[in-house]
């Protein structure tokens, strides 16, 4: 394609886009105002009532644009650009996480205020999944012509582990050109690994003060805590209130004491975060437990699992440093670890980590590093997690196209980027993500007042367009 025709062709694409923009911000309305988390499985609706919901609608929403889809069994919805053999898919889902708190307007009905569109879905993953309906229709309405066929799928179970697509790969193959727009520009090609393990250590009871009666860390291996607490007994307020008085400033977590019942009550609040980025949140657990190791605990079981705990994730050492394991490598960076669960009583204890993994790692790098070090402070597995690291080459035709398309729409350089998150292309070789959050743009993605602004969900359909047009002529 010439100069002069790549920008006839683009003004052909604004053009489309500027005509059809209210009946695409239409569409998105509806889909966001479907709530679409998990529930319970019911007959014909795998991942519960919401979800099946959303892809309803998402269905109804390909027929009016022209589109004969297919839902196989409420796991997924396609949509083929044409019969021609599909050389192209595009991976979005409908399902959700869940709302949380801190809303400024109701999650689950669209607000459109200053150029952006709020409600929950609407960056993850409805906004850019209605920006490739779009897409595909504009392709097919702008250039006719095109002999390749295009693929969109449509799941409902992204958040929760992807039995959706693997559903749908059980009986049908994935096109040899995939990207889903699940992450940020321009592409994500490499996606690392992760490697979760939660561990757990048991002793006798001992009523011996002073002494620790529980621990509420936290309870997911892939969020950065931000609140923890331990409640003790037969220790004095002041000593207690002055310790974490120190640990507060040097941790930066804001740690107090309070008189409770008949001892004491500590609190840690730190700052959430997802496991990919740890550096970016504050460990509540881990600040909590630089209090509870300098306390004068008899000897047992307790003590020794609260000092084991601490030494081995210290505040603040995201790498993975003390437990052994830190590594890193030039295509996918370091190695991060997230210490996430913990849970103590006059028992024992239960306690998880979440790392995000390089391509350098091994088993006998990582898993019989970590183990024997969990073995050595008297702790006992109880489950581990493994997947693999994930790495299109970046001199592929297909991701050269991608950052072509991006480097041309948005006039700012093309470069593929590494992310510890895994996205539905993690097990498709060749897959990249290819969007939605544009650098510099928090769109809040899991948060509360997530958001996708207008002006980018209509960059991101047109961009769509262009790639579909490029891979299928």
């Amino acid at each position: 394609m010439t100069t002069d025709e790549k920008k006839a062709l683009r003004t052909k694409i604004d053009a489309w886009f500027d005509a059809n923009k209210q009946a695409m911000l239409r569409d998105l309305s509806a889909l966001i105002d479907v709530e679409s988390v998990r529930g319970e499985a019911q007959p014909g609706m795998p991942y519960g009532p919401g979800p099946a919901a959303a892809l309803d609608k998402a269905q109804e929403i390909l027929k009016n644009a022209g589109f004969s889809p297919v839902n196989h069994d409420h796991h997924v919805v396609t949509a083929d650009l044409s019969d021609a053999e599909p050389v192209l898919g595009i991976l979005t889902h409908v399902d959700t996480v869940g709302t949380g708190d801190g809303w400024s307007t109701d999650p689950h009905i669209a607000v459109t205020r200053d150029g952006k569109i709020y409600g929950r879905g609407a960056i993850d993953n409805k906004g850019p999944t209605v920006a490739a309906v779009y897409a595909l229709r504009a392709a097919r309405e702008l250039v006719p012509s095109l002999t390749k066929g295009c693929r969109l799928i449509l799941g409902s179970a992204e958040e929760t582990g992807h039995e959706d697509l693997a559903y749908y790969r059980q009986k049908s193959e994935i096109p040899p050109n995939v990207f889903t727009p699940d992450a940020q520009y321009p592409v994500v090609n490499v996606e690392k690994g992760r490697y979760s393990v939660t561990f757990s250590a048991s002793w006798q009871e001992n009523d011996a003060l002073p002494r620790i009666i529980k621990i509420n860390g936290g309870t997911t291996q892939n969020v950065v805590p931000n609140i923890a607490e331990a409640y003790l007994e037969g220790l004095p307020f002041p000593y207690i209130q002055a310790l974490c008085v120190v640990m507060s400033a040097k941790t930066g977590a804001r740690i107090w004491a309070v008189e409770f019942r008949n001892g004491l009550r500590i609190r840690a609040v730190g700052k959430g975060a997802h496991a990919m980025h740890p550096e970016t949140g504050v460990n509540a657990q881990s600040a909590l437990l630089s209090v509870l190791r300098e306390l004068p605990l008899p000897q047992g079981g307790c003590r020794k699992a609260i000092k084991a705990l601490a030494k081995l994730f210290p505040f603040g050492d995201t790498s993975g440093t003390a437990l052994g394991v830190a590594m890193e490598d030039e295509t996918s960076g370091p190695l991060t670890l997230n210490f996430g669960v913990l849970t103590l009583d006059n028992t024992g204890v239960t306690a998880g980590f979440d790392c995000r993994t390089p391509e350098t790692a091994t088993s006998e790098t990582l898993d019989a590093v970590a183990e024997q070090a969990l073995a050595d402070a008297g702790f006992t597995i109880t489950d581990v997690s493994k997947t693999a690291h994930h790495h299109t080459p970046a001199d592929m035709p297909f991701v050269q196209t991608l950052l072509n398309v991006y480097e041309d729409y948005t006039g700012d350089k093309g470069e593929c980027l590494v992310m510890g998150g895994q996205t539905y292309v993690h097990d498709i070789d060749g897959g990249v993500a290819f969007g939605p959050a544009f650098p510099g743009v928090n769109n809040r993605l899991h948060a509360a007042n997530e958001f996708i602004g207008i002006d980018e969900l209509l960059l991101s359909a047109k961009m769509y367009t262009q790639v579909i047009i490029d891979m299928c002529s």
